[in-house]
């Protein structure tokens, strides 16, 4: 009776799982939250005159794009059919959720359905790499979540190591997060014959495609890994403390702040939280974790290396490991391997310190209760960003008509980390209007004539005819 009471605690946890992901998305989606990269990627959409397959190779043909031709192709596809309709390039951020499954179906087959539902959920409401959550662009992560997810399950559950080649190398295709795991799947396979021929396969398909084959089919290419960065000593020191901070402080400051934003939270995601966390708590009071305790352990090691192999991409790309803005999109493999390490780090201290299931099950709730109201604060930052980005450029369309402005260089100028550090509706600084690549869909959108009206950021743009300030909701000529 108890167990297949625990069975059906385990079933509503995973129902509830699917609603709380279905709602974030949904959330976003109605809102049509898009920022960052992703206005440009909207704006394009409204201009494409080509055919289908002319667009896709030219979307491939790129410098971001070339050297993940598995993720692009995908991307390029939902930007092309947003032509027809708006909302078809926000259906990428199904992508996360699809991740999720990859993620959940993988770990039940290799630890068991309790902890696949735990680690899917924690992961599913980490405070690391948000972006890949909130940004269709970002379905390259996603994608390569999943690739990874699957290339593990073949080689540990089915000792492919053809298949799992394969998954590997469309994860590494689809987004680089990967790469250095692939000691993993070396670790994995037990034989040596079969460890060189999925090296073989895997780090010869990509070397080939990256040095012969991307530089001969696209004009645009360009090689995503920057080794001699490694040399660079000034970058390395930075790297290596921005990736302390990360750990140690960065993580504790999003969670305090999706605290501080509890007041802000709709009542029903309360309530969502508490029954999820509740949920949690009834599901892992009468696990035996006891019998599970050695695979957690290796676990727990396992993602230690991982994090830290997963940290070195940092090391040879121009990318820096934060927590914040656009830039934390990069960590997608962090958030996956950092979720396992907390979560086998607590069952296996717990066990240390002899404290039995109630603790571990209420530790388990609290920390879900915690990532899941932050989440939905982030959620909620993100739609906000959406909005400030919107009534900005509604308010500067505005003052020109009534100014009579019809053309000209115009630069708009905000202090734009004053309002990220000090704006209660931030959480993780959420990305608001910087890079001149994101003006155009804003000002189309407003109203603004792109093609007689250039829009700048006055922080990116030296050259101004017309500057305008943007200051506590109004906008202000300068000059």
């Amino acid at each position: 009776m108890e167990k297949k009471l625990n069975n059906t605690y385990l079933v509503f946890l995973n129902i509830l799982i699917v609603v709380y992901n279905l709602y974030i998305w949904f959330s976003v989606f109605t809102e049509k939250a898009i920022v960052a990269d992703d206005l440009k990627e909207a704006y394009n959409a409204r201009h494409i005159s080509e055919s289908y397959f002319s667009y896709i190779y030219s979307y491939l043909d790129s410098s971001n794009m070339a050297a993940r031709p598995v993720s692009g192709f995908i991307t390029g596809t939902l930007v092309f059919l947003s032509k027809y309709n708006d909302s078809i390039y926000l259906l990428g951020i199904l992508f996360f959720p699809l991740s999720l499954f990859a993620v959940y179906w993988v770990t039940q087959k290799i630890l068991s359905k309790e902890l696949a539902s735990l680690i899917t959920l924690l992961y599913s409401c980490s405070v690391i790499g948000t972006s890949i959550q909130f940004s269709p662009i970002m379905l390259n992560s996603n994608l390569a979540t999943i690739f990874f997810s699957l290339s593990i399950y073949s080689v540990y559950t089915r000792k492919n190591i053809l298949i799992s080649a394969l998954f590997f190398i469309l994860s590494i295709l689809s987004y680089e997060i990967f790469l250095p795991l692939i000691l993993l799947n070396l670790f994995l396979i037990k034989d040596n014959k079969k460890r060189f021929v999925f090296l073989l396969l895997t780090v010869g398909s990509v070397v080939i495609f990256r040095k012969i084959i991307q530089p001969a089919i696209f004009v645009h290419s360009y090689q995503r890994d920057e080794v001699g960065k490694i040399l660079e000593l000034k970058r390395v020191v930075q790297v290596t403390i921005l990736t302390v901070k990360l750990f140690f402080k960065d993580i504790f400051v999003g969670i305090y702040k999706g605290l501080l934003n509890l007041k802000n939270l709709h009542i029903l995601e309360i309530l969502l939280a508490l029954i999820m966390s509740s949920v949690v708590y009834k599901v892992f009071s009468g696990y035996d974790f006891k019998n599970k305790l050695k695979h957690i352990k290796n676990v727990g090691w396992i993602s230690l290396v991982s994090i830290i192999l997963a940290i070195s991409v940092f090391y040879v790309s121009a990318y820096i490991p934060t927590l914040f803005g656009f830039d934390n999109r990069s960590l997608g493999a962090i958030r996956l391997f950092y979720t396992l390490f907390i979560i086998s780090g607590v069952i296996y201290c717990a066990f240390k310190l002899n404290l039995g299931n109630k603790t571990i099950s209420a530790t388990f709730a609290g920390i879900a209760f915690l990532l899941l109201t932050t989440n939905i604060s982030v959620k909620n930052a993100w739609i906000y960003a959406s909005r400030f980005n919107y009534k900005m450029f509604h308010e500067l369309s505005k003052t020109l008509k009534a100014e009579n402005i019809t053309s000209g260089v115009v630069c708009l100028r905000y202090d734009m980390f004053t309002e990220l550090k000090t704006n209660r509706h931030f959480i993780l600084r959420e990305p608001i209007f910087y890079n001149n690549w994101e003006c155009r869909m804003l000002s189309e959108i407003n109203g603004i004539d792109v093609k007689k009206v250039w829009v700048f950021n006055a922080d990116r743009q030296t050259k101004c005819e017309m500057v305008f300030l943007y200051k506590n909701g109004k906008i202000f000529r300068e000059r």
